[in-house]
């Protein structure tokens, strides 16, 4: 083994944990290609609170490495990533100065990330261009980083990123296979790679990395934690190493807890409802946003089907009202415990650890007292067990805010007498 081999695999191993073969990694280089957008106006302040979360490594662009280089200092500080290059190729109408024409150029060599104390370099490579030779280009670049990384013992991560006038919905997959496999090919260490829609034909992009760690980038902000969670669980299932989420982790509102319950996923191979609970210390609330409820009625069928009932909304344990002409407005459990304090039978308990209400079936006298009780009218009477339907939270991790697309409902920390 050659000393520039020794020290690409002790860097490597400082991303992606050799233990599982995995990594959770955020990009936060946005900022040098999009320039200021949410989540990176404030970097530093952004990226401890990530930090708190334990990502394997994080991607920046050079300067921002070499400004907040002490966020990487000591043992348990994550792994460093430079970009080292840069390309406007995000930058659509959205942005204050769209790109006109899509470009790329080198910025760093392998020397200049080693003398930053990276673990690693990321660049693109663009395919699918309708010109051969800008996509020649790129290939001479990659050539030239991979001797670099190579001489310098630096690993080297290639992003292949579909892009241009040949791209279309029917070859998108089997071009980023294409991509996955030039880039091995070029001489990449590991791959960031985007994600197929589906796990059969991300199979073959993990075949055609042959044996190289294949990352699934996070691309742009998914509209749920949880459609972001299934996105990597179906790749892990495949073979995949993990995930480099950008916008998903940067934009966040709470960034610490989104990496807690993505490592327990990556790392802990723990299912996506474990994760989210975990995500969160102690009891748990459901919060209420009104103004993004549209009125789609999942949570009621969730609610109903997480506990034993099929999809049979009329015995969910909260309501949505409708009020004209177009507002919705979610009723759930608030913890309140006039239910707890009215039942004298003491069939209705809070939870001891979590501070959910729990019902003790054999205790209940049918009275009916809870039903009358409740301020927001969520505990129902079931004829067919003649038993009350009360909110547990589904024992600590509430499945109906888990599974709303909008985040109306969201799984909120419990304080104690607020």
């Amino acid at each position: 083994m050659s000393l520039s081999t020794s020290g690409k695999e002790i860097r490597l191993s400082k991303v992606i944990n050799p233990d599982d073969g995995r990594a959770v990694v955020v990009a936060a280089d946005h900022g040098y290609m999009l320039g200021v957008i949410p989540g990176v106006e404030n970097l530093e302040a952004t990226l401890r609170k990530i930090i708190l979360g334990r990502p394997d490594a994080i991607l920046m662009s050079p300067g921002q490495a070499r400004e907040l280089n002490t966020l990487f200092h000591g043992r348990n500080a994550p792994a460093l990533l430079v970009r080292s290059d840069w390309s406007n190729w995000g930058r659509d109408k959205t942005y204050t100065l769209p790109a006109r024409s899509v470009e790329r150029i080198a910025v760093a060599e392998a020397r200049d990330a080693l003398a930053l104390g990276a673990s690693g370099v990321v660049v693109y490579y663009f395919i699918g261009y309708g010109e051969e030779e800008k996509e020649a280009r790129h290939i001479e670049s990659l050539a030239a980083f991979a001797r670099g990384c190579d001489r310098a013992g630096m690993p080297f991560i290639i992003e292949p990123v579909p892009f241009g006038e040949r791209i279309t919905g029917a070859n998108f997959a089997e071009l980023v296979k294409v991509a996955v496999r030039v880039s091995v090919e070029a001489g990449a260490d590991a791959i960031k790679s985007a994600y197929t829609g589906d796990p059969e034909t991300f199979r073959g992009v993990i075949d055609a990395a042959e044996g190289a760690p294949v990352m699934i980038l996070g691309g742009a902000k998914a509209k749920t934690v949880r459609d972001a969670m299934e996105v990597v669980v179906e790749t892990l299932e495949v073979g995949g190493a993990g995930v480099v989420f950008g916008r998903q982790i940067v934009q966040a509102e709470d960034p610490t807890s989104f990496l807690t319950a993505m490592r327990a996923i990556v790392h802990e191979g723990k299912s996506i409802q474990e994760a989210l609970r975990t995500s969160i210390a102690g009891p748990v609330r459901i919060q209420v946003n009104r103004n993004k409820c549209i009125g789609c009625r999942l949570c009621e069928a969730i609610c109903t089907e997480s506990h034993g009932a099929g999809f049979t909304p009329p015995k969910a344990r909260l309501h949505v009202d409708f009020t004209p002409p177009g507002t919705y407005t979610p009723f759930v459990c608030t913890l309140c415990g006039f239910c707890v304090k009215e039942c004298s039978p003491g069939a209705l308990q809070f939870d001891k650890e979590r501070h959910f209400v729990q019902l003790t079936p054999e205790k209940c006298t049918k009275c009916r007292r809870c039903v009358e009780v409740c301020p927001v009218k969520v505990i129902k009477w079931d004829t067919a067990t003649e038993l009350p339907l009360v909110c547990d939270m589904c024992r600590g991790s509430p499945r109906c805010a888990e599974w709303c697309p909008t985040e109306s409902l969201k799984t909120a920390p419990y304080e104690r007498g607020g």
